[in-house]
């Protein structure tokens, strides 16, 4: 416990900035507190208490669309990941000083890696997620479609990857695919419909399912067409009411923590969305469960507003792909793709053409 106790500096910082913010209102916050949440989110990232600099990180964006009057400032997700951070820092703390091992890991929420020599995968679904001026960023949802180390074919498994923004950058999210990563491929090679293999990475568990890191020495090769994607079709409602009544909630928990893949094969969309705010909220329904669907109205949902607007038209549209995840008592699900004669057919993605020069001319550094 000794190099944990370093951490403690840290950690009362950290809840001594976020109480005065809270107990004094925005109407003091400032450059200067940016500045605070900003170090402590660093701090914490370097030291990798993952989940306190993930609340930071969401906090510090938050606060700064506040600072600069910018569109989409949300002060009930600004609280929430303060008290959350809050939280956070204070189970830490108290779990150092009582040397609770088992405590710290459980609020620490890391999950050990192993390494895996090489996994082939093929892409069922990708979400889309854009903070203007921040970040854009994509989770693709995987399967993996031959035995490999802990994986059976058919796992599911998990990639996300991170682009910054630049205040002002007029890239559409999806020309951030094209660019090339530190292991010399582009992501845009997930979304082919082909075979991808990767060698020298690593998986971590992430619910029923893996979450796979890549490093310095990974390597990401596409291989042939995929022509197989029917045989991930099937999904079985068991296993997910079996985790559901097993999970015990908690103060920190996030309710797309508990996230489901599913697949509806038969569904059709009941009426116009409903308009809430800064979303547009579907209802989907299936042998007569219904399911919310809500869609931002920024720029990354405009590719899926359109997608469902054009399946909505369908007497009977192909079977969906999407996230689940269970919200103040409702059944709330992200839909991501469709199973179509040729393959996957994403509906997060914008399906307009990218011009590559372009691109690396208007992010030239």
């Amino acid at each position: 416990m000794s190099d944990r106790k370093e951490l403690l500096p840290l950690l009362d910082d950290l809840g001594a900035t976020v109480e005065q913010l809270l107990s004094t209102g925005l109407t003091t916050a400032s450059e200067a507190t940016l500045k605070k949440l900003d170090v402590a989110f660093r701090e914490a990232s370097r030291h990798r208490l993952l989940r306190v600099s993930t609340a930071l990180r969401v906090a510090n964006d938050e606060l700064s669309r506040f600072l600069s009057n910018a569109d989409g400032f949300s002060a009930r997700r600004l609280c929430f990941f303060l008290n959350r951070a809050w939280l956070l820092s204070h189970g830490i703390t108290r779990a150092i000083r009582a040397g609770n091992d088992a405590e710290f890991r459980r609020l620490l929420w890391t999950p050990e890696t192993a390494p895996i020599e090489e996994l082939t995968v093929v892409t069922l679904g990708v979400s889309k997620k854009v903070v203007t001026g921040v970040f854009t960023s994509f989770e693709f949802r995987l399967r993996a479609t031959r035995a490999a180390g802990p994986l059976e074919a058919g796992s599911a498994v998990i990639w996300s990857v991170v682009f910054p923004l630049k205040p002002g950058t007029a890239v559409p999210p999806e020309g951030f695919l094209h660019l090339p990563q530190k292991q010399k491929f582009v992501a845009n090679v997930f979304l082919e419909g082909r075979e991808v293999t990767i060698r020298k990475a690593a998986l971590a568990p992430s619910g029923p399912g893996f979450r796979l890191s890549l490093g310095d020495d990974s390597r990401v090769e596409a291989g042939g067409e995929f022509s197989e994607f029917s045989r991930f079709k099937a999904w079985d409602p068991k296993p997910s009411l079996q985790r559901l009544a097993a999970h015990e909630t908690g103060p920190l928990d996030l309710e797309i923590e508990l996230q489901e893949e599913i697949v509806l094969e038969r569904w059709s969309l009941a009426g116009p969305p409903n308009d809430e705010d800064e979303r547009l909220v579907y209802k989907l329904d299936t042998h007569g469960v219904e399911f919310e669907a809500p869609v931002s109205k920024g720029v990354e949902g405009e590719s899926l507003k359109k997608a469902l607007g054009e399946l909505g038209k369908q007497r009977q549209p192909p079977a969906l792909f999407g996230l689940l995840h269970y919200e103040r008592a409702r059944l709330v699900l992200q839909p991501l793709s469709v199973f179509t004669e040729n393959g996957m057919d994403q509906l997060m993605i914008s399906k307009d053409s990218i011009d590559r020069a372009a691109l690396l001319k208007t992010l030239r550094f």
